[in-house]
């Protein structure tokens, strides 16, 4: 006789199954990277838009402050957007209260600076230095993958990805990008 009810369980494990190996093949396949000329504004408003709504639903509002300049950096644009949907949904799965996520993009010398910050749960400092660890999480449904999916990324594109947090007060996730030159 076919239990219903396990039938559900095997179809979400076999979802959350499919996830990490997904999230395996991105860390383990070198990707065919088209990096493009690309205005890192315009990268941020698209995903913001992709969650609003969802960030609508739990109480939670995206504050945006951007520079009047163009941000190009040489990316590709999904894996920048990649980065920023794990960013900014790791901040609203922090704020089971609601609350504002503040997204600050700026130049600052030959750097594209991004800082998410949120008003969430905070990351205890114990936990940290292992933020990136594959398989590590705080999260009861979390890989751990995604950070680390995250920081190759970034690193793939010559940046650096910060995270800092206080316990109780939230985390800021900071993204540092290389300036596209003009030829």
């Amino acid at each position: 006789m076919l239990n219903l009810k396990h039938n559900d369980i095997m179809m979400s494990e076999l979802d959350r199954i499919n996830l990490i190996v997904s999230e395996f093949l991105i860390l383990a396949k070198p990707q065919a990277v088209h990096f493009q000329k690309k205005d890192v504004r315009y990268i941020v408003s698209d995903v913001i838009s992709l969650l609003d709504s969802q960030a609508h639903l739990l109480g939670i509002v995206f504050s945006l402050q951007v520079t009047e300049e163009p941000t190009l950096v040489y990316a590709e644009e999904n894996q920048l957007k990649q980065v920023f949907i794990n960013l900014l949904k790791n901040s609203m799965e922090a704020m089971s209260k609601g609350g504002i996520i503040t997204i600050h993009l700026f130049l600052e010398g030959e750097s594209v600076k991004i800082s998410i910050r949120d008003q969430g749960t905070g990351i205890p400092a114990e936990m940290l230095s292992k933020l990136g660890e594959p398989f590590f999480t705080s999260k009861e449904t979390g890989t751990g993958l995604g950070l680390m999916v995250s920081q190759r990324i970034i690193q793939s594109h010559k940046g650096t990805l910060d995270i800092e947090s206080t316990e109780g007060e939230g985390t800021t996730a900071l993204v540092q990008l290389p300036i596209a030159k003009s030829e």
